[in-house]
């Protein structure tokens, strides 16, 4: 038979369009974070806009990065140290790295400083814009 090409009926993943802070309500919104690596994950997500500019409060799960950097490692070691974001911990101990977002449902570089290994590591982040109410959004 010559079944084989015909591919298996599977749903696509819907794909969200990109969204600016612009199109956003100011605010602070809950928001799912998806890494590159299982080794950054993120436990808990806040995207903070205003004025069109959006940041992410990103609380880690593990200890091991101590600083992280919005672009590709090789980019960051370039760059100057003023560039890197360093944690607060937040109550529980919990490491809290802000970043600039430049937008959601688009995959943005980011790379993690490991304090054991002492070298960064490139990771891409995806913020998703899903939880994000649709009445706070302007898709138009």
């Amino acid at each position: 038979g010559c079944s084989a090409d015909i591919p298996e009926e599977t749903e696509p993943e819907p794909v969200m369009p990109v969204i600016l802070g612009s199109q956003i309500a100011d605010g602070t919104y809950e928001i799912d974070v998806e890494a590159s690596s299982s080794m950054f994950r993120v436990v808990k997500c806040l995207l903070i806009v205003e004025n069109g500019t959006m940041q992410a409060e990103m609380t880690m799960s593990g200890q091991g990065y101590g600083m992280v950097y919005m672009g590709k490692g090789e980019e960051a070691l370039l760059d100057s140290a003023d560039t890197y974001i360093p944690f607060v911990l937040d109550e529980n101990g919990g490491k809290v790295f802000t970043v600039p977002v430049e937008g959601l449902n688009m995959e943005l570089d980011c790379a993690a400083w490991s304090i054991r290994k002492e070298k960064w590591y490139d990771r891409v982040l995806i913020f998703h814009s899903e939880r994000i109410p649709p009445e706070s959004l302007n898709m138009e």
